[in-house]
């Protein structure tokens, strides 16, 4: 496992991150958070709205019957749309620590954005929270590169603690639609040379672009099987599978490149697609949903993949 660290935050976090939002038995997902810590990984990825609060209830359970909370790094999410606002962010906090048996969350984002709100009162409620030894850091999920800069430069003015994080879908396959409603990519020139002048820690949920890089059998049979179970689409939507949200030309090119790399390195193009995020020139971490110990496993060799700057814009096809 590979660590680094985000300013504010006394504990080191693994590059790799495990995202707690499709586990529902217990003694299914011991196991596997019991392999996480095997292989070295030790931050986790949690959210008021995964599984109604089942998913979190799941997790305080087995930290607490393990006696880990001191070497874990615990990540809570609130405030998802339609409740994206200020009072939210406590209630939801609230609900969120009791399930997850904790006094202190290492981490804390918010959700989703409301930009009918002025930042400046997320600002102080996050702040609050903060003072309030609830939360140790705070960042955003799925906000815009203004929204988080107008949002960091009203906290610099007002002698308040600022953003740490971004929190937006960050992989090689670039995001041509949204996977749901609100969601944000920084993989955009302007946000990635901000995250890089700044060195502002980033974490990347799909990474790996749900799939988008496995051998195109496999990723047609994720589309079939995600657009199926999506019976709450409205006629016409667009499911959040690899191919309805990062199947373009530019991203077929970038898989193509991904293969080519990848044979160089002897791993897998999904590999050298999970590599790309946690190469970048900033504090970038990589959310992982294994719903398995064998999907631990195949996301591990991506940590040992040096790409080097050249390689990064190449498969960016920047050059």
């Amino acid at each position: 496992m590979k660590y680094d660290k985000i300013k504010g935050l006394d504990k080191t976090i693994s590059k790799l991150i495990m995202g707690n939002d499709n586990q529902t038995d217990y003694e299914i997902a011991s196991k596997v958070w019991d392999h996480w810590i095997g292989v070295g990984g030790n931050a986790f990825d949690n959210a008021h709205i995964y599984g109604g609060g089942s998913m979190e209830t799941l997790f305080g359970k087995w930290h607490k019957s393990r006696n880990n909370l001191n070497d874990i790094v615990v990540i809570a999410k609130g405030a998802h749309t339609p409740n994206c606002n200020p009072d939210s962010i406590s209630s939801q906090l609230t609900e969120s620590l009791d399930r997850l048996h904790s006094e202190c969350a290492d981490i804390y984002i918010m959700h989703r954005d409301n930009t009918e709100i002025p930042v400046g009162e997320f600002i102080d409620v996050l702040n609050k929270e903060k003072k309030n030894e609830r939360i140790k850091i705070f960042g955003v999920s799925n906000w815009t590169l203004e929204r988080f800069q107008e949002a960091n430069e009203w906290a610099k003015k007002n002698n308040k603690h600022e953003l740490s994080i971004l929190n937006n879908n960050l992989s090689l396959s670039k995001m041509i639609r949204p996977l749901w409603n609100g969601c944000v990519s920084s993989n955009e020139d302007n946000i990635l040379d901000y995250l890089e002048n700044t060195q502002t820690a980033h974490l990347s949920w799909s990474s790996q672009g749900r799939g988008y890089f496995l051998p195109d059998e496999i990723t047609k049979k994720i589309e079939d099987q995600i657009t199926k179970n999506e019976t709450w689409r409205k006629p016409g939507e667009h499911s959040s599978g690899p191919i309805s949200c990062y199947d373009s030309e530019d991203n077929r090119e970038r898989k193509k490149r991904a293969i080519n790399l990848a044979e160089k390195f002897r791993v897998t193009p999904q590999n050298i697609a999970g590599a790309w995020p946690l190469n970048q020139s900033f504090p970038s971490f990589a959310l992982i949903g294994p719903r398995t110990i064998d999907e631990i496993n195949t996301s591990l060799p991506s940590l040992d993949i040096k790409v080097s700057k050249e390689d990064i814009d190449w498969l960016n096809l920047k050059n």
